[in-house]
């Protein structure tokens, strides 16, 4: 195959994988990687020390995705733009479906025998084949995103033409492949960062990796049996406001007057009417701002310098249980109130979100008086608990180009590194079992995950 491989590297200086490719290329294209291998990686804590190494935002680094695709498109893409022979199967046979699969094995195998640290390990790097698409899918529709998004202040892509256009094409260009027909997909990622990515095609490509915003386990964005924890990832959104640094939270900390902000749509669909009813509940009260958002660069400066300047900041359910909101809060160092009973959150086999935010049960939020009650009621000394834990956290939200040790990047690649072992079960099991002999194991019933307030200490 003539696309590339790709190592990460395993020091604890660096991230467990360095491609801009994820935070580009992934929200906007049909990019399907195939994982080889990995090694198992220990993501179960984050030390104090590596954590809080680097407060503030290194000024080499680029932290907006729009000045990122600029310059990918403008310096990196005339680099090698169409220079390396693409994927594209033109013959499908089993013999190559076989023969990838003996490779693979043969890799396996040895490691195994021949390499003690195998397995478990952290020193050995996670590998990962990325597919070289046809330019239509790849290159040639960032350009379109650009061109056509560059002039305007809003850069969601809500149904947009670069979902539409290559969902049905790009499906089966990518199942075509041997590497899919081996495992059924079930050892690639694939990116739906939206609600309607790859909407009309899911079906066929359940089994795969999802690189998702939430979960959404009311069914009003995802089928049963679609999504679940076990197989896919949550990933952050990128923050529309400005990274408050350290010596910015230093300079705003006794700025802190409004007890409440939220700035944002204040009538959603689904579980984002829950919206309406907090403002009916909450609206016309002392040292609480609750705003209805705008775009622009009007609107970010208004939600920036209220979340600067307000202790908590609301952070209830969108038209999914996600809303960048959260992010927002986190990057601008205000204790997030997360009024979202479905919500699923990135990284949490990492990060303790209990540490930084509060929790609040949509029953017990919506009862009079109870929620401005319950803030008031959370101590000096837990209010900068949490803000010490904000400041330490913050750090895994910001996209960067290139990416950096310990951000969303470098994380993704840690938590998928643990599915390791499972996606290793699955292929080998659905490679030996016999039609219908048995009901295979499937994870499509699962109970909500209904979140409450945590207890004040």
């Amino acid at each position: 195959m003539a696309g590339r491989h790709l190592s990460s590297l395993t020091s604890r200086e660096r991230p467990l994988y360095t491609s801009p490719i994820l935070i580009f290329s992934l929200p906007l294209l049909s990019l399907c990687f195939i994982i080889f291998f990995f090694s198992s990686s220990s993501t179960t804590s984050i030390s104090s020390k590596s954590s809080i190494s680097h407060p503030n935002p290194n000024p080499n680094f680029e932290y907006s995705f729009v000045k990122s695709l600029e310059n990918f498109l403008t310096t990196e893409l005339p680099k090698y733009y169409r220079q390396v022979e693409d994927d594209t199967v033109t013959t499908i046979d089993g013999e190559s479906v076989k023969k990838l699969d003996d490779l693979i094995w043969s890799i396996e195998n040895e490691r195994l025998y021949e390499e003690s640290s195998f397995f478990p390990s952290a020193s050995l790097p996670i590998r990962v084949y990325v597919y070289e698409m046809p330019a239509k899918f790849t290159y040639d529709l960032l350009l379109l995103f650009w061109n056509t998004y560059k002039e305007t202040d809003n850069l969601t892509s809500n149904g947009s033409p670069v979902h539409r256009l290559i969902e049905q094409e790009a499906l089966k260009w990518v199942t075509d492949q041997p590497a899919w027909k081996r495992s059924e997909g079930k050892d690639h990622i694939l990116p739906v960062h939206h609600p309607w990515s790859f909407k009309s095609v899911r079906r066929y490509v359940k089994n795969a990796i999802w690189l998702l915003p939430d979960m959404d386990s009311t069914g009003n964005w995802y089928k049963p049996g679609q999504v679940y924890l076990e197989k896919d990832l949550i990933l952050p959104y990128v923050p529309n406001v400005d990274f408050c640094d350290g010596r910015c939270l230093l300079e705003i900390e006794s700025k802190r007057k409004t007890l409440l902000f939220f700035r944002g749509r204040l009538k959603r669909n689904a579980g984002g009417k829950i919206r309406s009813k907090l403002v009916a509940l909450l609206g016309g009260t002392e040292d609480v701002i609750i705003e209805e958002g705008t775009a622009g660069e009007a609107g970010k400066a208004a939600a920036q310098n209220g979340m600067r300047m307000s202790i908590f900041c609301l952070s209830p359910a969108g038209d999914t249980p996600s809303s960048a909101r959260l992010f927002d809060a986190i990057v601008s160092g205000c204790i997030p109130v997360i009024v979202s009973d479905e919500l699923e959150l990135p990284f949490e086999g990492i990060i303790d979100y209990r540490k930084m935010a509060v929790f609040v049960s949509s029953r017990d939020a919506l009862q009079p008086g109870w929620l401005l009650l319950y803030l008031r009621s959370v101590t000096p000394s837990l209010i900068k608990e949490k803000q010490k834990y904000l400041a330490k956290y913050s750090r895994h939200f910001l996209y960067s180009s290139p990416a950096q040790s310990l951000g969303p990047e470098d994380l993704t690649w840690r938590m998928i590194a643990g599915k390791l072992v499972n996606i290793r079960l699955q292929i080998r099991r659905s490679q030996r079992v016999v039609p219908e002999s048995r009901s295979l194991c499937t994870c499509d019933c699962r109970h909500a995950n209904f979140s409450g307030p945590h207890p004040i200490s």
